[in-house]
């Protein structure tokens, strides 16, 4: 099982924040693609997959860190774009929540902090090329792209 901490509390995958009273209300939910990379030279942004890189996560009025971890790389010295979409909406700007002009992306770890009304929401990672191909690595155990909501109440 995996864990994370976080602001001094430990968290394990799948379930709540260690050490928080009852009826804290943290919550974490993450996925976890290890069965072949992802491509797009899309130059607008697009889900990275919209069918099993998806978080559906009821929340209360409150805070959630949207994180995406793995590696990749570009063709050439072109850029790629990173961002989250929350009920659809993108959260970034222009650019999203990170651009870059990675050669190779090795171990990379994107996110952002969002302030989310209580009710059902849908969480979606997304990513743009600039002019070339961008690849994420997602073939195998060793090189997961795992994609994390975690609610702070």
């Amino acid at each position: 099982m995996g864990r994370l901490r976080l602001f001094g509390e430990l968290i394990e995958a799948g379930g709540a924040i260690q050490g928080v009273a009852a009826g804290g209300g943290h919550q974490i939910a993450r996925v976890v693609r290890t069965a072949g990379d992802y491509q797009t030279t899309s130059t607008s942004f697009v889900d990275i997959d919209g069918a099993n890189l998806v978080i559906n996560m009821t929340t209360g009025d409150s805070w959630v860190l949207l994180l995406l971890l793995g590696s990749g790389y570009t063709a050439g010295a072109q850029y790629a774009g990173f961002d989250f979409a929350i009920d659809g909406a993108r959260q970034g700007g222009d650019f999203g929540v990170q651009y870059g002009q990675p050669m190779y992306l090795q171990d990379f770890q994107i996110g952002t902090l969002k302030q989310v009304a209580a009710g059902a929401h849908v969480f979606k990672p997304q990513y743009r090329a600039n002019g070339a191909t961008v690849t994420l690595r997602a073939s195998s155990q060793t090189t997961p792209l795992v994609f994390a909501v975690i609610e702070m109440k």
